[in-house]
């Protein structure tokens, strides 16, 4: 079958794939969140001004 020519990656790759993929999620939620913030608090100083 198709599944014995596959190479499979070994649990430690799979670990520090797994590891690395959440850590840039936190990094670009956090990333996100950020400019989220400064974004609304620009918007509000920018509507107060008008």
């Amino acid at each position: 079958m198709e599944y014995s020519k596959v190479e499979w990656p070994s649990k430690t790759e799979v670990i520090h794939s797994t590891i690395w993929v959440i850590t840039m999620t936190v990094i670009v939620s956090v990333y996100l969140g950020v400019f989220d913030i400064l974004a609304v608090k620009a918007l509000n100083a920018l509507e107060a001004l008008i």
